[in-house]
Protein backbone atom coordinates (compact mmCIF):
# COMPACT_ATOMS: atom_id res chain seq x y z
CA UNK A 1 0.00 0.00 0.00
CA UNK A 2 3.19 2.59 0.66
CA UNK A 3 3.47 2.37 -3.15
CA UNK A 4 -0.22 2.93 -3.34
CA UNK A 5 -0.76 0.03 -6.14
CA UNK A 6 -4.24 0.51 -5.68
CA UNK A 7 -3.74 3.81 -8.27
CA UNK A 8 -3.56 1.95 -12.00
CA UNK A 9 -5.05 1.97 -15.16
CA UNK A 10 -8.16 4.36 -15.57
CA UNK A 11 -8.21 5.08 -11.84
CA UNK A 12 -9.44 9.02 -12.01
CA UNK A 13 -12.46 7.53 -13.93
CA UNK A 14 -13.17 4.34 -11.37
CA UNK A 15 -12.73 6.68 -8.73
CA UNK A 16 -15.43 9.59 -9.86
CA UNK A 17 -17.70 7.13 -10.42
CA UNK A 18 -17.66 5.65 -6.38
CA UNK A 19 -17.97 9.10 -5.49
CA UNK A 20 -20.97 9.94 -7.36
CA UNK A 21 -22.98 6.26 -7.16
CA UNK A 22 -25.33 7.07 -7.39
CA UNK A 23 -26.33 10.50 -6.10
CA UNK A 24 -25.93 12.65 -9.64
CA UNK A 25 -26.26 12.40 -13.12
CA UNK A 26 -22.90 11.52 -13.54
CA UNK A 27 -22.76 8.71 -11.41
CA UNK A 28 -22.58 5.06 -12.77
CA UNK A 29 -25.31 4.14 -15.47
CA UNK A 30 -25.30 0.86 -18.66
CA UNK A 31 -23.47 3.43 -20.53
CA UNK A 32 -19.99 2.26 -19.30
CA UNK A 33 -18.20 -0.59 -20.06
CA UNK A 34 -18.59 -2.03 -16.61
CA UNK A 35 -20.67 -3.72 -14.28
CA UNK A 36 -21.92 -1.28 -10.70
CA UNK A 37 -20.81 -3.81 -8.57
CA UNK A 38 -17.53 -1.72 -7.93
CA UNK A 39 -19.14 1.45 -7.61
CA UNK A 40 -21.39 0.16 -5.49
CA UNK A 41 -19.11 -1.25 -2.91
CA UNK A 42 -17.01 1.91 -3.07
CA UNK A 43 -19.55 4.13 -2.52
CA UNK A 44 -20.58 2.54 0.92
CA UNK A 45 -17.24 1.95 2.29
CA UNK A 46 -16.87 5.85 1.36
CA UNK A 47 -19.85 6.50 3.04
CA UNK A 48 -20.40 4.72 5.82
CA UNK A 49 -16.36 3.40 6.96
CA UNK A 50 -13.99 6.11 5.66
CA UNK A 51 -14.45 9.30 3.20
CA UNK A 52 -10.57 9.93 3.91
CA UNK A 53 -9.01 6.32 3.70
CA UNK A 54 -11.86 4.34 1.71
CA UNK A 55 -9.15 3.14 -1.59
CA UNK A 56 -6.84 1.84 0.71
CA UNK A 57 -9.43 -0.44 2.50
CA UNK A 58 -11.28 -1.49 -0.52
CA UNK A 59 -7.66 -2.36 -1.50
CA UNK A 60 -7.06 -4.57 1.48
CA UNK A 61 -10.77 -6.07 1.35
CA UNK A 62 -9.66 -6.94 -2.36
CA UNK A 63 -6.35 -8.52 -1.59
CA UNK A 64 -7.88 -10.46 1.97
CA UNK A 65 -10.75 -11.92 -1.14
CA UNK A 66 -8.08 -12.67 -3.42
CA UNK A 67 -5.92 -14.69 -0.91
CA UNK A 68 -9.36 -16.59 -0.71
CA UNK A 69 -9.76 -17.00 -3.85
CA UNK A 70 -6.16 -18.57 -4.33
CA UNK A 71 -6.40 -20.49 -1.42
CA UNK A 72 -9.44 -22.07 -3.49
CA UNK A 73 -7.83 -22.31 -6.32
CA UNK A 74 -4.63 -24.27 -4.17
CA UNK A 75 -7.17 -26.39 -3.36
CA UNK A 76 -8.50 -27.70 -6.86
CA UNK A 77 -4.60 -27.55 -8.39
CA UNK A 78 -3.93 -30.44 -5.68
CA UNK A 79 -7.16 -32.66 -7.18
CA UNK A 80 -5.03 -32.17 -10.68
CA UNK A 81 -1.90 -32.91 -9.65
CA UNK A 82 0.06 -35.25 -7.53
CA UNK A 83 3.52 -34.91 -7.40
CA UNK A 84 4.28 -32.78 -5.01
CA UNK A 85 7.14 -30.82 -6.38
CA UNK A 86 4.69 -30.06 -9.50
CA UNK A 87 1.86 -28.84 -6.67
CA UNK A 88 4.28 -26.73 -5.06
CA UNK A 89 5.72 -25.27 -7.68
CA UNK A 90 2.17 -24.40 -9.82
CA UNK A 91 1.23 -22.43 -6.24
CA UNK A 92 4.23 -20.97 -6.34
CA UNK A 93 4.01 -19.65 -10.09
CA UNK A 94 0.48 -18.45 -9.88
CA UNK A 95 0.61 -17.20 -6.47
CA UNK A 96 3.63 -14.25 -7.55
CA UNK A 97 2.61 -13.41 -11.17
CA UNK A 98 2.77 -10.05 -12.12
CA UNK A 99 -0.52 -9.54 -13.32
CA UNK A 100 -2.35 -10.94 -10.57
CA UNK A 101 -0.11 -9.56 -8.02
CA UNK A 102 -0.89 -6.28 -9.42
CA UNK A 103 -4.40 -6.58 -10.33
CA UNK A 104 -5.23 -7.75 -6.94
CA UNK A 105 -5.37 -4.26 -5.40
CA UNK A 106 -5.64 -2.07 -8.03
CA UNK A 107 -9.03 -0.47 -7.87
CA UNK A 108 -10.66 -2.02 -10.87
CA UNK A 109 -13.75 -4.51 -11.17
CA UNK A 110 -10.91 -6.99 -12.02
CA UNK A 111 -10.02 -7.43 -8.87
CA UNK A 112 -13.45 -9.28 -8.10
CA UNK A 113 -12.66 -11.80 -10.78
CA UNK A 114 -10.33 -14.47 -9.71
CA UNK A 115 -12.12 -14.67 -6.15
CA UNK A 116 -16.06 -15.34 -7.91
CA UNK A 117 -14.38 -17.46 -10.35
CA UNK A 118 -12.44 -19.83 -8.09
CA UNK A 119 -15.99 -19.80 -5.91
CA UNK A 120 -18.13 -20.63 -8.63
CA UNK A 121 -15.67 -23.29 -9.48
CA UNK A 122 -15.01 -24.82 -6.77
CA UNK A 123 -19.25 -25.14 -6.32
CA UNK A 124 -19.48 -26.55 -9.94
CA UNK A 125 -16.35 -29.15 -9.20
CA UNK A 126 -18.69 -30.54 -6.44
CA UNK A 127 -21.44 -30.56 -8.72
CA UNK A 128 -19.52 -32.03 -10.98
CA UNK A 129 -18.92 -34.93 -9.16
CA UNK A 130 -22.42 -35.19 -7.22
CA UNK A 131 -25.12 -32.88 -8.40
CA UNK A 132 -27.26 -33.94 -5.24
CA UNK A 133 -25.76 -31.43 -3.48
CA UNK A 134 -28.67 -28.29 -3.15
CA UNK A 135 -26.02 -26.00 -1.59
CA UNK A 136 -23.54 -26.16 -3.84
CA UNK A 137 -26.28 -25.84 -6.30
CA UNK A 138 -27.40 -21.84 -4.27
CA UNK A 139 -23.69 -21.02 -3.73
CA UNK A 140 -22.74 -21.69 -7.34
CA UNK A 141 -25.62 -19.47 -8.42
CA UNK A 142 -25.44 -17.10 -6.46
CA UNK A 143 -22.03 -16.09 -6.57
CA UNK A 144 -21.72 -16.57 -10.51
CA UNK A 145 -24.97 -13.64 -9.94
CA UNK A 146 -22.39 -11.32 -8.13
CA UNK A 147 -20.30 -12.26 -11.25
CA UNK A 148 -22.52 -10.57 -13.92
CA UNK A 149 -22.49 -7.32 -11.90
CA UNK A 150 -18.89 -7.17 -11.44
CA UNK A 151 -17.51 -8.51 -15.09
CA UNK A 152 -19.75 -9.32 -18.28
CA UNK A 153 -16.92 -11.87 -19.26
CA UNK A 154 -18.62 -14.79 -16.34
CA UNK A 155 -21.45 -14.55 -18.98
CA UNK A 156 -18.81 -16.92 -21.35
CA UNK A 157 -19.04 -19.47 -18.52
CA UNK A 158 -22.83 -20.21 -18.71
CA UNK A 159 -22.31 -22.61 -21.84
CA UNK A 160 -19.90 -24.74 -20.18
CA UNK A 161 -20.99 -24.94 -16.75
CA UNK A 162 -24.39 -25.88 -18.32
CA UNK A 163 -22.53 -28.77 -20.61
CA UNK A 164 -20.93 -29.84 -17.38
CA UNK A 165 -23.94 -29.98 -15.24
CA UNK A 166 -25.81 -31.68 -18.16
CA UNK A 167 -22.98 -34.85 -18.14
CA UNK A 168 -22.79 -35.00 -14.56
CA UNK A 169 -26.28 -35.04 -14.19
CA UNK A 170 -26.69 -37.60 -17.57
CA UNK A 171 -24.00 -39.92 -15.83
CA UNK A 172 -24.30 -39.84 -11.89
CA UNK A 173 -27.87 -39.71 -11.31
CA UNK A 174 -30.44 -42.33 -11.58
CA UNK A 175 -33.37 -41.74 -14.23
CA UNK A 176 -35.34 -41.21 -11.60
CA UNK A 177 -33.31 -38.55 -10.26
CA UNK A 178 -32.83 -36.63 -13.56
CA UNK A 179 -35.58 -35.14 -13.28
CA UNK A 180 -35.88 -33.21 -10.48
CA UNK A 181 -32.02 -32.14 -10.04
CA UNK A 182 -31.93 -31.02 -13.72
CA UNK A 183 -34.62 -28.74 -12.82
CA UNK A 184 -33.14 -27.56 -10.05
CA UNK A 185 -29.88 -27.27 -12.27
CA UNK A 186 -31.84 -25.22 -14.57
CA UNK A 187 -33.03 -22.73 -12.22
CA UNK A 188 -29.89 -22.04 -11.03
CA UNK A 189 -28.01 -21.18 -13.85
CA UNK A 190 -31.24 -18.76 -15.09
CA UNK A 191 -30.75 -16.61 -12.75
CA UNK A 192 -27.66 -15.51 -13.20
CA UNK A 193 -28.41 -15.84 -17.48
CA UNK A 194 -31.68 -13.39 -16.69
CA UNK A 195 -29.23 -11.03 -14.49
CA UNK A 196 -26.83 -10.76 -17.68
CA UNK A 197 -29.71 -10.50 -20.18
CA UNK A 198 -31.53 -7.95 -18.32
CA UNK A 199 -28.21 -5.58 -17.71
CA UNK A 200 -27.62 -6.22 -21.72
CA UNK A 201 -31.31 -4.89 -22.37
CA UNK A 202 -30.70 -1.63 -20.42
CA UNK A 203 -27.26 -1.35 -22.24
CA UNK A 204 -29.09 -1.54 -25.38
CA UNK A 205 -31.26 1.20 -24.44
CA UNK A 206 -29.47 3.60 -23.19
CA UNK A 207 -26.78 2.69 -26.29
CA UNK A 208 -23.74 1.95 -23.81
CA UNK A 209 -20.32 1.52 -25.23
CA UNK A 210 -20.41 -2.28 -24.10
CA UNK A 211 -22.86 -3.16 -27.28
CA UNK A 212 -21.87 0.18 -29.25
CA UNK A 213 -19.23 2.07 -29.32
CA UNK A 214 -16.40 -0.55 -29.04
CA UNK A 215 -17.90 -2.65 -31.98
CA UNK A 216 -16.56 -2.30 -35.59
CA UNK A 217 -19.35 -1.41 -38.02
CA UNK A 218 -20.53 -4.58 -40.53
CA UNK A 219 -18.15 -4.59 -43.28
CA UNK A 220 -15.57 -2.31 -41.95
CA UNK A 221 -12.46 -4.89 -41.99
CA UNK A 222 -10.95 -5.94 -38.95
CA UNK A 223 -7.89 -3.99 -36.58
CA UNK A 224 -6.72 -7.12 -34.95
CA UNK A 225 -6.89 -10.31 -37.25
CA UNK A 226 -6.48 -13.61 -36.32
CA UNK A 227 -3.01 -14.13 -37.88
CA UNK A 228 -2.27 -11.12 -35.72
CA UNK A 229 -3.62 -13.20 -32.53
CA UNK A 230 -2.61 -16.84 -33.17
CA UNK A 231 0.95 -16.17 -35.02
CA UNK A 232 3.92 -14.62 -33.83
CA UNK A 233 6.00 -11.47 -35.61
CA UNK A 234 9.42 -11.17 -36.02
CA UNK A 235 9.30 -7.82 -34.15
CA UNK A 236 7.70 -9.70 -31.14
CA UNK A 237 11.58 -10.40 -30.26
CA UNK A 238 11.84 -6.59 -29.08
CA UNK A 239 9.63 -7.67 -26.32
CA UNK A 240 11.94 -9.82 -24.57
CA UNK A 241 13.65 -6.49 -23.39
CA UNK A 242 10.44 -5.91 -20.92
CA UNK A 243 9.59 -2.45 -22.59
CA UNK A 244 7.54 -0.11 -21.11
CA UNK A 245 3.80 0.60 -22.33
CA UNK A 246 3.92 4.11 -22.86
CA UNK A 247 7.26 5.02 -23.17
CA UNK A 248 7.93 2.33 -25.74
CA UNK A 249 4.64 2.46 -27.39
CA UNK A 250 4.33 -1.31 -27.50
CA UNK A 251 0.56 -0.93 -27.96
CA UNK A 252 0.62 0.17 -31.74
CA UNK A 253 -1.34 -1.03 -34.12
CA UNK A 254 -0.31 -4.53 -35.33
CA UNK A 255 3.17 -3.60 -33.93
CA UNK A 256 3.13 -6.73 -32.08
CA UNK A 257 1.69 -10.10 -31.75
CA UNK A 258 -1.48 -10.65 -29.38
CA UNK A 259 0.46 -13.96 -27.54
CA UNK A 260 3.83 -11.34 -27.77
CA UNK A 261 1.69 -8.69 -26.10
CA UNK A 262 0.16 -11.33 -23.71
CA UNK A 263 3.26 -13.20 -22.38
CA UNK A 264 5.30 -9.49 -21.80
CA UNK A 265 2.38 -8.22 -19.60
CA UNK A 266 1.75 -11.27 -18.05
CA UNK A 267 4.98 -11.58 -16.26
CA UNK A 268 6.23 -8.37 -16.24
CA UNK A 269 4.92 -5.04 -14.37
CA UNK A 270 4.40 -3.62 -18.49
CA UNK A 271 2.31 -0.34 -17.14
CA UNK A 272 4.94 0.07 -14.05
CA UNK A 273 1.32 0.25 -11.28
CA UNK A 274 3.91 -1.34 -8.88
CA UNK A 275 6.81 0.71 -9.63
CA UNK A 276 8.06 3.89 -7.02
CA UNK A 277 5.94 6.36 -7.62
CA UNK A 278 7.92 9.71 -7.64
CA UNK A 279 9.24 11.77 -4.89
CA UNK A 280 6.99 14.89 -5.50
CA UNK A 281 4.04 13.18 -5.08
CA UNK A 282 1.81 14.99 -2.31
CA UNK A 283 1.74 14.55 1.08
CA UNK A 284 -1.80 15.38 1.81
CA UNK A 285 -3.76 12.06 1.12
CA UNK A 286 -6.42 13.53 -0.38
CA UNK A 287 -3.92 15.27 -3.29
CA UNK A 288 -2.40 11.93 -3.73
CA UNK A 289 -5.00 10.15 -5.73
CA UNK A 290 -6.82 13.50 -7.16
CA UNK A 291 -3.74 14.11 -9.74
CA UNK A 292 -2.73 11.30 -12.05
CA UNK A 293 1.34 10.34 -11.28
CA UNK A 294 3.57 8.54 -13.46
CA UNK A 295 6.14 6.05 -12.34
CA UNK A 296 9.81 5.07 -13.72
CA UNK A 297 11.49 1.45 -12.96
CA UNK A 298 14.67 1.60 -11.43
CA UNK A 299 17.85 0.34 -13.23
CA UNK A 300 17.54 -2.86 -11.41
CA UNK A 301 13.41 -3.35 -11.91
CA UNK A 302 14.52 -3.17 -15.53
CA UNK A 303 17.01 -5.68 -15.12
CA UNK A 304 14.77 -8.38 -13.63
CA UNK A 305 11.89 -7.35 -16.11
CA UNK A 306 14.16 -8.07 -18.76
CA UNK A 307 15.42 -11.14 -16.95
CA UNK A 308 11.63 -12.62 -15.98
CA UNK A 309 10.37 -11.77 -19.78
CA UNK A 310 12.96 -14.06 -20.98
CA UNK A 311 13.39 -16.66 -18.23
CA UNK A 312 9.12 -17.41 -18.30
CA UNK A 313 9.54 -17.84 -22.20
CA UNK A 314 8.97 -21.80 -20.72
CA UNK A 315 5.61 -21.22 -18.54
CA UNK A 316 4.28 -19.29 -22.14
CA UNK A 317 4.94 -21.96 -23.75
CA UNK A 318 3.60 -24.30 -20.92
CA UNK A 319 0.70 -22.68 -20.59
CA UNK A 320 -0.30 -22.91 -24.30
CA UNK A 321 0.53 -26.46 -24.42
CA UNK A 322 -1.12 -27.21 -21.18
CA UNK A 323 -4.32 -25.63 -22.18
CA UNK A 324 -4.55 -27.58 -25.47
CA UNK A 325 -3.58 -30.56 -23.37
CA UNK A 326 -6.19 -30.68 -21.00
CA UNK A 327 -8.93 -29.15 -23.29
CA UNK A 328 -8.42 -32.54 -25.55
CA UNK A 329 -8.52 -34.80 -22.64
CA UNK A 330 -10.95 -32.82 -21.13
CA UNK A 331 -13.04 -32.78 -24.19
CA UNK A 332 -12.32 -36.62 -24.45
CA UNK A 333 -13.44 -36.88 -21.09
CA UNK A 334 -16.99 -35.76 -21.52
CA UNK A 335 -17.37 -37.03 -24.45
CA UNK A 336 -16.44 -40.70 -23.61
CA UNK A 337 -17.26 -40.27 -19.55
CA UNK A 338 -14.22 -42.05 -18.91
CA UNK A 339 -11.45 -40.17 -16.22
CA UNK A 340 -8.95 -39.35 -19.07
CA UNK A 341 -8.21 -36.43 -16.09
CA UNK A 342 -8.94 -35.71 -12.91
CA UNK A 343 -12.00 -34.05 -12.28
CA UNK A 344 -10.58 -31.21 -10.70
CA UNK A 345 -8.56 -30.18 -14.13
CA UNK A 346 -11.63 -30.91 -16.28
CA UNK A 347 -13.59 -28.15 -14.35
CA UNK A 348 -10.89 -25.42 -14.36
CA UNK A 349 -9.84 -26.46 -17.91
CA UNK A 350 -13.61 -25.67 -19.41
CA UNK A 351 -14.04 -22.95 -16.83
CA UNK A 352 -11.32 -20.66 -17.68
CA UNK A 353 -12.09 -21.80 -21.35
CA UNK A 354 -15.88 -20.20 -20.91
CA UNK A 355 -14.06 -17.25 -19.23
CA UNK A 356 -11.82 -16.34 -21.94
CA UNK A 357 -13.95 -16.83 -24.77
CA UNK A 358 -15.69 -13.89 -24.81
CA UNK A 359 -12.81 -11.81 -25.00
CA UNK A 360 -10.81 -13.97 -27.46
CA UNK A 361 -13.62 -14.32 -30.35
CA UNK A 362 -14.36 -10.00 -29.50
CA UNK A 363 -10.81 -9.21 -30.59
CA UNK A 364 -11.38 -9.38 -34.31
CA UNK A 365 -14.65 -7.14 -34.60
CA UNK A 366 -13.25 -4.57 -32.13
CA UNK A 367 -12.37 -0.89 -33.22
CA UNK A 368 -9.41 -0.22 -31.60
CA UNK A 369 -8.24 -3.56 -29.88
CA UNK A 370 -4.47 -2.37 -29.68
CA UNK A 371 -4.54 0.99 -28.20
CA UNK A 372 -7.50 -0.02 -25.86
CA UNK A 373 -5.68 -2.15 -24.11
CA UNK A 374 -7.80 -5.32 -25.22
CA UNK A 375 -4.73 -7.53 -24.91
CA UNK A 376 -3.90 -6.52 -21.03
CA UNK A 377 -4.17 -10.10 -18.92
CA UNK A 378 -6.33 -8.27 -15.88
CA UNK A 379 -9.15 -8.64 -18.60
CA UNK A 380 -8.83 -12.71 -19.28
CA UNK A 381 -7.08 -12.65 -15.45
CA UNK A 382 -8.74 -15.91 -13.73
CA UNK A 383 -8.43 -17.92 -16.77
CA UNK A 384 -4.51 -16.82 -17.65
CA UNK A 385 -3.88 -18.24 -14.13
CA UNK A 386 -5.88 -21.48 -14.77
CA UNK A 387 -3.83 -21.72 -18.09
CA UNK A 388 -0.76 -21.21 -16.54
CA UNK A 389 -1.51 -24.48 -13.93
CA UNK A 390 -3.06 -26.42 -16.45
CA UNK A 391 0.80 -26.54 -17.72
CA UNK A 392 1.90 -27.95 -14.86
CA UNK A 393 -1.17 -29.81 -14.60
CA UNK A 394 0.01 -31.31 -18.11
CA UNK A 395 3.88 -31.88 -16.67
CA UNK A 396 2.21 -34.02 -13.43
CA UNK A 397 0.47 -36.57 -16.44
CA UNK A 398 3.03 -36.92 -18.37
CA UNK A 399 5.25 -37.67 -15.74
CA UNK A 400 2.80 -40.54 -14.56
CA UNK A 401 3.08 -42.02 -18.56
CA UNK A 402 6.87 -41.56 -18.13
CA UNK A 403 7.00 -43.47 -14.91
CA UNK A 404 7.87 -41.55 -11.67
CA UNK A 405 10.02 -43.11 -10.50
CA UNK A 406 13.26 -43.04 -13.09
CA UNK A 407 16.39 -40.89 -11.66
CA UNK A 408 16.64 -38.89 -14.62
CA UNK A 409 12.80 -37.80 -14.77
CA UNK A 410 13.11 -37.16 -10.87
CA UNK A 411 16.42 -34.73 -10.94
CA UNK A 412 14.75 -33.43 -14.41
CA UNK A 413 12.17 -32.14 -12.33
CA UNK A 414 13.99 -31.22 -8.99
CA UNK A 415 15.82 -28.75 -11.67
CA UNK A 416 12.29 -27.41 -12.63
CA UNK A 417 11.47 -26.63 -9.37
CA UNK A 418 14.21 -24.72 -9.13
CA UNK A 419 13.74 -22.76 -12.45
CA UNK A 420 10.26 -21.81 -11.04
CA UNK A 421 11.88 -20.75 -7.62
CA UNK A 422 14.09 -18.15 -9.69
CA UNK A 423 11.07 -17.21 -11.45
CA UNK A 424 9.13 -15.95 -8.25
CA UNK A 425 12.35 -14.86 -7.13
CA UNK A 426 12.17 -12.08 -9.94
CA UNK A 427 8.95 -11.48 -9.72
CA UNK A 428 9.38 -10.35 -6.10
CA UNK A 429 11.98 -8.22 -7.10
CA UNK A 430 10.67 -6.19 -9.03
CA UNK A 431 7.80 -5.82 -7.87
CA UNK A 432 8.16 -5.53 -4.04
Amino acid sequence: MSRYGYIGQDFLYHRGLILTFPYTPWSFSYSQTSPPALYYLGSLIHSYVSAKYYLAIIALGFLAFNVLGLWVIYGLLWKSIADWQLRYSAAAFITFLPFRVIHSIVIAADAFTLPVFALVALFTFRLFENPRDGRSWAGMSLCLSFGMVCKYTFSGMLPVMALLMAVAIGTRLTRGERLRWGAIGTLALAVPSALFLLQMREIDRVKGAFTGVVWLQKGEPSVMRWSDILLLKRSDLSLLSAPDYFRDKIYEERKHSYLGLLHVSSVTDVMDLFQAPPGKVSTDWLQRTRKPFFRERTALSQALQTWSDRWCLVYSALAIAGTLFCGFLSGKSLLLRRPFLPNAAIVMTAMAVGYYSPILFSLTRLVDPYAAGFWLPRLVLPALVVFFGLGFVMLDSLYERLGRRQPALKALLGAFTGYTLVACLLFIGFLA
